[in-house]
């Protein structure tokens, strides 16, 4: 992913080895400069100023939302062109976001009848570890941050893409990750409990007398991933939700459940803890905790999507994985509750309204079967499409 800031901070130990029999702790309480280091980085903290380009205006009350446009999604745009930014090879001189805004490219659309490019996730993915950018671990679907990720090109750029393409009568259509994070500035800040960022993710802190049960991490490594006897025995104990419905890329002994815990971290009070955090996808992709009070994952999606379309000029964005936003545990030995929760259906209602309220159209990746489709489709995204059936 990108080039170093500076050498690794807050890491004892070096990479490589065995696994140790008691858990190693990220040493020391973390400087105020790295925090604030991080905090500059994060999510969160770009969606205070994003927030304020549509606060208390106008533009939230010149588009109808209550209800889809998907005939008027699809009159824009009836035809698509769909790239995906790292498998694009751009001109020499050009980067990625560059190539896909060249004139000679859009005019050439613009000739066949293509009404709409698809661009794929390009903002910044992967994750941090000390002042160290890590590659993305799922194709750019580990996103941790707002801004364009600079392998593909810069936000000014992409700004540019967005005018010429509007000028060849082509739509821009972006991408949001609603689910989860990479784990960038704003899990590493959640882990060390700064600001109450740790409410943005379902993440529990463990209490010590159970980090026995967690085991310990390997060198190199910043968490484990946990068995499902391990997860059935943390529920049982009423400290996580438990084993989930379904297992997203399992793995034996690599992902065994969706459930990992943190190695030993310090926090910004000088407090040791371990957290056990969901991931319905991969160990580096932590879950939202969309139903928190600090309402931190409506906070920075909704400032993507205004990033999206205000900032870079974006006509429409697509939905990953919407059906999955939420988790809730059932009693005894059922797997907890994931796919077609209505929490899920709210969150990704609520995400189409805001789309739409800014004057955007919106599309949903959609893994279930019909019934459940149609109530993702009442209020929520304009169009949908599914590899389910």
């Amino acid at each position: 992913m990108g080039a170093s800031d500076g050498k690794a901070e807050g890491l004892s130990g070096s990479a490589g080895g065995s696994e140790q029999a008691i858990p190693r702790q990220r040493s020391g309480a973390p400087s105020e400069d790295y925090i604030q280091w991080l905090e500059s980085r994060s999510m969160r903290y770009q969606a205070v100023q994003l927030s304020a380009l549509i606060a208390g205006s106008s533009r939230q009350w010149r588009n109808p939302y209550g209800h889809p446009r998907s005939k008027e999604f699809v009159t824009d745009a009836s035809v698509w062109f769909t790239s995906y930014a790292a498998a694009t090879i751009g001109h020499a001189d050009k980067s990625v976001v560059q190539t896909l805004g060249d004139h000679d490219l859009l005019s050439t659309f613009q000739d066949i009848g293509i009404e709409g490019i698809h661009t794929g996730p390009m903002r910044r993915a992967g994750g941090i570890t000390g002042r160290q950018y890590t590659p993305t671990i799922d194709g750019l679907f580990d996103r941790i941050e707002l801004t364009v990720d600079p392998l593909f090109g810069t936000d000014e750029e992409y700004v540019q893409m967005t005018q010429s393409a509007k000028q060849h009568g082509i739509a821009i259509i972006g991408d949001l990750v609603p689910s989860h994070t990479g784990k960038g500035a704003d899990f590493r800040l959640a882990e060390r409990a700064y600001k109450n960022y740790e409410g943005l993710y379902t993440m529990i802190e463990i209490p010590e007398e159970d980090w026995e049960l967690l085991g310990s991490v390997r060198k190199g490594a910043d968490s484990i991933n946990l068995s499902q006897e391990t997860v059935q025995l943390l529920e049982d104990k009423g400290h996580i939700p438990g084993p989930l419905e379904l297992i997203v890329f399992h793995d034996p002994g690599v992902k065994d459940s969706n459930w990992s815990a943190t190695d030993v971290v310090t926090g910004v009070d000088g407090r040791r803890r371990r957290w056990v955090y969901l991931h319905v996808f991969k160990e580096g992709q932590p879950s939202l905790n969309w139903l928190d009070p600090t309402m931190g994952a409506q906070r920075i999606i909704m400032a993507d999507v205004v990033h999206a379309l205000h900032a870079l000029g974006a006509s429409a964005l697509r939905l990953d994985a919407s059906p999955l936003l939420a988790v809730e545990g059932r009693d005894g030995l059922d797997k907890s509750w994931v796919e077609g929760h209505p929490l899920a259906e709210g969150g990704a209602n609520l995400i189409a309204m805001m789309i739409r309220k800014l004057g955007g159209y919106s599309f949903q990746e959609l893994n279930q079967p019909l019934e459940d489709l149609k109530k993702f489709t009442t209020w929520g995204a304009d169009l949908s499409y599914d590899f389910f059936t």
